[in-house]
């Protein structure tokens, strides 16, 4: 469907631009966007957190195709899942990590990626790798992944490192 192909699409788009994981997506309602100007914050319960105390910024370029799927969605509870299922069996019930993780897979397949190792987590992975790659401190790299630990982030620079001079 319309609204399927605009839900998914908003989805992998946040995902390859923001580095959440797919439980931060999952647990995402329409009122944790918080719109300023031409930018917005997106709150998020992280990773071993009970509540929606992180947030992460959406530039336009993030944030337009999740306006573009509320709007064809057409349902402004502040409450409700951000992203919902259309499934018969549950439909606007929130999504599973589950079957965001599914989507990210079909995606992958429809686009002739068939990799046993590549997962809607791989996604993160993009996202924080492009961070670095384009001139991102690891300070920063570390803030929009995330991490609690600096150590973690610097795995990915490590990889870099690895992958740039073999």
């Amino acid at each position: 469907s319309i609204i399927q192909g605009k839900r998914d699409f908003a989805i992998i788009n946040l995902l390859l631009r923001t580095a959440l994981r797919t439980i931060e997506i999952q647990r995402a309602d329409i009122g944790d966007i918080a719109k300023c100007v031409d930018e917005a914050k997106f709150y998020i319960q992280g990773k071993g957190r009970d509540a929606k105390d992180e947030y992460v910024v959406l530039t336009y370029t993030a944030l337009k195709p999740i306006l573009t799927y509320l709007e064809a969605r057409g349902q402004a509870d502040k409450s409700a899942p951000l992203f919902a299922s259309i499934s018969d069996r549950n439909n606007g019930d929130r999504m599973t990590t589950r079957s965001i993780s599914r989507l990210i897979k079909n995606a992958l397949l429809k686009a002739d990626i068939d990799d046993k190792r590549l997962t809607a987590h791989s996604l993160r992975h993009t996202a924080i790798t492009n961070a670095l790659k384009g001139g991102a401190s690891l300070q920063e790299v570390k803030t929009m992944a995330r991490h609690a630990n600096i150590n973690t982030t610097l795995i990915y620079s490590h990889n870099l490192e690895r992958m740039a001079n073999p």
